[in-house]
């Protein structure tokens, strides 16, 4: 009768707690500002029991993740991972794995990061928040880009925008497979390319939140694929658009691969990428061809030392990261 008593004294304490934690879970999607302040509103020492608290860390890592804030530690999240990986359910788990790896990657250690993104993955066939499981894709994705694993990178993205396409997301559909569209331009992959193409340009004629993504993408595609004369048109009618720093360098890109290269150079020196990032390795490789079609040798020589010197750091860093290669 005395455990009786003492296990319902529990649940009765507890019982505000968790309709706190379902009201922010309800939230989370479309209010995560109000969710993340209901969870910072429930006093930590409230909180008992090893479950309730994995529920709380897992819940406040998702509305920390949603409104932008990102952690580098494991702080918040640890109760979590030491209850759901052994006992959740696949979902918890997923959620866990994939939160988990966000961490990584904010700390900049891409390995543990792939590492928990592949035991998330791994879920896929019982698990039910297809959502997350796309996410965690693209996030799997991220990393294969960077190290330019493009094969995979494209391949994540298009399982992931099948799956936003199956619970009706359309942005993300959009945003994923225009991912890929730009993967087979990195491959110089033209009939895929066009395959992908003709799906985007449809959904984005339906959606038109959508024409931020394929922009970029149709102007990576442009310049890789189509005649010196519909470059210069697609160029010259965009070329006031407010432009991104990447977007900025494929406009000189283009306009160097068509024999405009003072225009070339005039629109990179708009920006000025930070050092030792792919947008400088990008950065200092395009300035690096502009100055070697003008003839410019000597200063095209000068940026091609930049460029090896930036490489050379870039891929030192990722010998360091012993990802597991995925066949």
């Amino acid at each position: 009768m005395l455990i009786t008593i003492v296990v319902f004294a529990a649940c009765d304490r507890n019982t505000p707690i968790l309709e706190q934690m379902d009201m922010a879970e309800n939230l989370m999607k479309t209010k995560p500002d109000s969710a993340l302040t209901l969870l910072k509103n429930i006093p930590i020492t409230n909180i008992k029991g090893k479950k309730v608290s994995a529920r709380y860390a897992l819940l406040k890592s998702m509305a920390l993740d949603k409104n932008y804030i990102d952690t580098t530690t494991f702080d918040v999240l640890q109760p979590a991972i030491d209850y759901y990986l052994k006992k959740g359910s696949p979902d918890e788990k997923l959620r866990t794995y994939y939160y988990q790896g966000r961490i990584y990657q904010n700390q900049g250690d891409d390995d543990s990061a792939m590492q928990s993104f592949l035991n998330g993955r791994d879920l896929k066939q019982v698990v039910t928040d297809s959502l997350l499981l796309a996410h965690t894709l693209v996030a799997q994705g991220t990393l294969y880009l960077k190290q330019y694993k493009i094969n995979e990178f494209v391949q994540n993205n298009i399982e992931a925008a099948r799956l936003y396409d199956a619970i009706g997301k359309g942005i993300f559909e959009i945003k994923s497979y225009t991912n890929a569209l730009d993967g087979y331009v990195m491959l110089n992959n033209q009939s895929p390319a066009d395959s992908l193409l003709s799906i985007c340009i449809p959904l984005v004629q339906k959606n038109p939140d959508g024409k931020v993504y394929l922009f970029p993408s149709l102007l990576s595609y442009t310049i890789e694929f189509c005649s010196p004369d519909d470059l210069k048109t697609f160029l010259d009618k965009y070329q006031d658009f407010e432009l991104s720093k990447d977007e900025t360098m494929n406009f000189a890109r283009g306009y160097s691969k068509i024999g405009e290269y003072d225009k070339a150079l005039n629109i990179l020196a708009e920006i000025s990428p930070a050092a030792f990032t792919m947008d400088s390795l990008k950065y200092a490789s395009v300035k690096f061809n502009i100055l070697d079609e003008q003839g410019k040798y000597k200063e095209a020589l000068h940026s091609y030392k930049e460029f090896s010197a930036m490489l050379e750091r870039y891929q030192s860093e990722l010998i360091f990261q012993r990802t597991p290669m995925i066949f």
